[in-house]
This record gives structure tokens, C-alpha cells and sequence, in this order.
């Protein structure tokens, strides 16, 4: 039984690992400058953004993930963070715009999937 729970927990920290590879080296991709949209439209797992280039407009305090929230209110126009873990999977952002206290970004989610 022991040797099944250890196993279960390897492939969770497996798919984790391969999910965080594979969004820094989108993330990579922006930095040497690619469209983040195309890319947010190629890769991005977000159903609610990566259709729109990885847009999000209007955002403000207290209607998104905390940590995402976090990270989106530490930007400055144009900076893309570093990539960070939420509930929902790995993420990097790059703010476009802020407007008071909302803010228009761009994000790419990588979701880990589980391994067999």
C-alpha cells in the first residue's frame, strides 16, 4: 500500500516538474520576444483567455486566484513576472495596462496532467 501512495506522489511531482519545463520555456519564448497572444492562442490551458490571446481586461482586487492577484498588482506595464504556481496549475503574466486599480493582462496557463 505504501509503495502505491509513494508512487502516486512521484507522478504528481513528475507532472508538476514537466508542466513548470514546459510554461519557462514559453515564458522564455516571450522574453526573446515572441507575441505572447500567439502564444497564450497556441498553449495557454485557460478556457476563459487563451482564445483571446491570453486577455484579461479590467481586473481588479479581490475576483481572481490571491496569488495571481498578487503577482498581477506587482507589475509594471509591459514586465512579464516569473512563472508561479496556483491552484489551477503554472502561470506567467505580462501586464499590459493599468487603469487606477484595474488592469488589463495577459497570461498562459500550463495545467499539470497526470502521468500513467
Amino acid at each position: 500500500m505504501l509503495a502505491a501512495v509513494v508512487s502516486a506522489q512521484n507522478k504528481s511531482v513528475d507532472a508538476k516538474a514537466i508542466a513548470k519545463e514546459q510554461i519557462e520555456k514559453y515564458r522564455m519564448r516571450v522574453i526573446k520576444g515572441e507575441k505572447m497572444a500567439d502564444l497564450a492562442v497556441l498553449y495557454s490551458e485557460d478556457p476563459g483567455s487563451a482564445g483571446k490571446g491570453g486577455m484579461y481586461y479590467g481586473v481588479k482586487k479581490g475576483l481572481m486566484d490571491p496569488t495571481f492577484e498578487a503577482v498581477a498588482f506587482s507589475l509594471k506595464q509591459g514586465q512579464v513576472s516569473k512563472v508561479f504556481e496556483t491552484a489551477y496549475g503554472y502561470h506567467f503574466i505580462q501586464l499590459v495596462q493599468k487603469r487606477g486599480e484595474l488592469l488589463d493582462l495577459r497570461h498562459i496557463l500550463i495545467t499539470p496532467k497526470e502521468l500513467k
